[in-house]
């Protein structure tokens, strides 16, 4: 007996997928860290949401992106994640569920475990939201990402971007659907991205974050999904391999 395609292909941990799902994203971290932080591309995109005059910024309070841009449109994505908790619970007595159990996790867990880990960085990093700084009339001082803070200011918890990171989350959808549907794990990656980036343009419209903060979440974020995923999914034994149907006799 041997084992379907592509359950062969699931197994397997060719070098371009290392080459692709991380060594990318770590290039990317190294040359967003080298430009962030020799250039003033964060604080030129920030000052187009900046009233210099006012000295403030206008859409801080903005009842849309607040309410539904800030609020709203995080409750959706704790909907997703419960819902895909609930379908795994479910999974235990409803037969057309089962086979989806494991998928379910790993989106449940990478849409717990992301954000997460954006939120611890943001407890041991020194980065301050925009409308904290004193070049936009709050209070502390423009730090590198590794500077420690200066006595008496208060450390700053902006980075990276921990909304947009519960957007980026649904780039889980990718690894579910990779292997059996190409284009629906696209789309899927395209949704993420985008919903992501939709939540992080709004936070950098408020003031809220510097634009590269939320890039430095979809990072992060992808990386933890790859992870899962290389620990959950990839090995996982594929339907058509479990069906004896599937399956061909060596030298038949």
């Amino acid at each position: 007996m041997r084992n379907a395609p592509d359950d062969q292909a699931r197994r397997a941990i060719p070098w371009r997928d290392y080459v692709w799902f991380a060594g990318v994203p770590l290039f990317a971290a190294v040359a967003l860290f080298m430009l962030v932080e020799h250039t003033t591309v964060d604080k030129a995109f920030s000052d187009l949401f900046f009233d210099s005059v006012a000295k403030k910024f206008p859409l801080r309070h903005d009842w849309f992106l607040e309410v539904i841009g800030h609020h709203w449109a995080k409750y959706i994505l704790v909907v997703i994640s419960f819902a895909s908790l609930a379908a795994v619970l479910l999974s235990f007595g409803v037969e057309a569920l089962r086979p989806h159990r494991r998928p379910l996790l790993f989106l449940f867990l990478v849409m717990m475990t992301g954000p997460m880990v954006v939120g611890h960085l943001k407890d041991v990093t020194n980065k301050h939201c925009p409308y904290d700084l004193d070049i936009y009339g709050g209070y502390a001082p423009h730090k590198k990402l590794l500077e420690p803070p200066d006595p008496g200011v208060e450390r700053g918890r902006c980075w990276p971007g921990g909304h947009a990171s519960g957007g980026f989350a649904l780039m889980g959808l990718y690894f579910i659907w990779r292997h059996r549907r190409p284009r629906l794990a696209l789309a899927g990656l395209g949704f993420g991205l985008g919903y992501g980036l939709m939540l992080g343009l709004g936070r950098t419209a408020q003031g809220a974050h510097f634009f590269s903060h939320n890039l430095w979440a979809a990072i992060i974020v992808w990386l933890v999904a790859w992870l899962l995923y290389e620990l959950m999914l990839r090995r996982q034994p594929s339907r058509v391999a479990a069906d004896p149907g599937a399956h061909t006799t060596a030298g038949s």
